[in-house]
């Protein structure tokens, strides 16, 4: 028996959990109030409706801090 060719199908576009959605200025406004009012990050990330790890590179690339810069006194 001759063997069967199978026809290609044209792929079918995936829907993905992780589009890349581009961070706008506006979004790193936001983002450093909420950083200076010592939100966390898992609060920030559900406000611009980004997941946590994004919001940390974000906070990373623009040379900003989640820790508090106010430096703890000497006893």
């Amino acid at each position: 028996m001759a063997a069967k060719k199978r026809l290609k199908t044209p792929a079918k576009k995936k829907s993905s959990a992780t589009s890349r959605v581009r961070w706008t200025s506006g979004n790193d406004r936001e983002m450093k109030a909420m950083i200076k009012a010592q939100t966390p990050a898992r609060a920030i990330a559900k406000q611009l409706d980004r997941t946590e790890a994004a919001v940390r590179q974000r906070i990373h690339k623009l040379g900003l801090s989640l820790r508090s810069s106010k430096k703890k006194a000497r006893r």
